[in-house]
């Protein structure tokens, strides 16, 4: 019989009253979908940064800006629809 040995310092139980936003805020990590009470996150691997989009941007145009390959960053961020004033999250070089 096989077990499964997980790293627990790489997932993260959000808890009652925790907004998506917070989590964010304090993880540093994209959290796609509604955040809701014991929902597990997976936290990134990468050193992340996030960026507040602009007017006219795109995935396109911010993965040439910061040398990101587009799919790379869709993956990132669950392939969140990008507007003015969202908040990204781009990878640290």
């Amino acid at each position: 019989m096989f077990t499964l040995i997980t790293d627990r310092s790489r997932y993260f139980k959000i808890k009652r009253g925790q907004s998506s936003g917070e989590v964010e805020n304090v993880l540093n990590t994209p959290v796609c979908g509604k955040a809701f009470a014991g929902r597990v996150i997976r936290v990134s691997d990468e050193r992340l940064i996030k960026i507040t989009a602009g007017v006219g941007d795109n995935y396109r145009t911010i993965a040439a800006k910061y040398g990101v390959a587009e799919p790379h960053l869709k993956e990132i961020n669950g392939s969140r629809p990008v507007y003015p004033t969202c908040k990204i999250f781009v990878p640290k070089k």
